[in-house]
């Protein structure tokens, strides 16, 4: 059995034509070594300026929603009113116009 690259932890080994029987695959491409699924985990550890960071976008982008959102209210209730539909909120007309 060949020796394992000096830059690997000490309890790994590398793989042999041997241990190719203990790996198996499933209908669903998944990986298995001697029966049991093989998961990779890795966590996402952000600092604390970047989940400050984090936290500014996602408030503006909830504000950027919400305006975007009153803006087309207020779009539709414009082109509705200018069609005669004022079931919305139409302006009054204003009292010195003829």
């Amino acid at each position: 059995m060949s020796n394992s690259p000096s830059d690997w932890p000490p309890d790994v080994k590398p793989i042999s034509v041997d241990d190719l029987e203990r790996l198996g695959i499933d209908s669903k491409d998944q990986l298995f070594w001697d029966g049991r699924r093989i998961e990779i985990r890795r966590r996402l550890d952000l600092t604390r300026v970047q989940k400050i960071v984090a936290i500014i976008v996602a408030v503006f982008a909830v504000l950027g929603g919400i305006g975007g959102c009153a803006t087309g209210f207020n779009d539709a209730s414009v082109f509705l009113c200018a069609r005669g539909h004022d079931f919305l909120s139409c302006p009054l007309p204003a009292a010195g116009r003829p």
